[in-house]
């Protein structure tokens, strides 16, 4: 059976992606449209979900849709996003990509485990899914470490290190996480290792 879809950012007035308050009306028809939407693509390509059909199943109207979203991608995008900040909060420390990336690698990959299921339905088995997955990851991680430690923005070797070691350990973790994901981790941390070594 389905649970429902919590986004990370609908706390009781709390703020949305873009800063501005949301009471609890707004709350519910956003988490309708959200738990609607996520029990959709578990089982149809997001290109086959219509706004009827998602707006039927939310029990909400179009016109309400298009209130808070421009269309399905937009949606889609949204809560993208929240499950990729959502799993950036789960990384105690993004900054180890620099100075202990084997450990680094154990945190982001146990990260995703922490995410369970949904990163499975957002961003499904194919190349183009995981392409996007980890390139926005990457981009995020660099931002939260950058905040920390301005001076790598534009170093060209951090940028390219931090970028091999997420993009590398989440695309593989993803291609192999229906094996053994402690072994699995475990590899990926020794190869790092390894790599930083010599």
């Amino acid at each position: 059976m389905y649970t429902k879809y919590q986004p990370t950012s609908m706390q009781p007035y709390s703020r949305d992606q873009k800063g501005a308050f949301m009471d609890r009306r707004i709350q519910r028809t956003r988490n309708s449209l959200f738990s609607a939407f996520i029990e959709l693509r578990a089982v149809k390509p997001v290109e086959k979900i219509t706004v009827k059909e998602l707006t039927e199943k939310a029990n909400i109207s179009k016109q309400t849709f298009y209130l808070h979203f421009q269309d399905i991608y937009d949606l889609s995008e949204y809560l993208e996003n929240d499950a990729l900040q959502s799993l950036i909060g789960d990384i105690p420390n993004p900054e180890y990509m620099l100075t202990n990336p084997a450990e680094a690698s154990r945190q982001l990959c146990n990260a995703f485990i922490n995410q369970g299921h949904l990163f499975s339905i957002l961003f499904p088995d194919d190349s183009r899914s995981y392409g996007v997955l980890t390139n926005k990851l990457d981009a995020l991680i660099k931002e939260k470490i950058y905040d920390e430690r301005p001076e790598f923005r534009d170093d060209l070797s951090k940028n390219v290190e931090v970028s091999m070691f997420v993009q590398g350990c989440a695309y593989t973790l993803l291609k192999y996480k229906d094996q053994d994901v402690a072994k699995v981790i475990d590899t990926l941390a020794g190869i790092i290792e390894r790599a930083v070594r010599e």
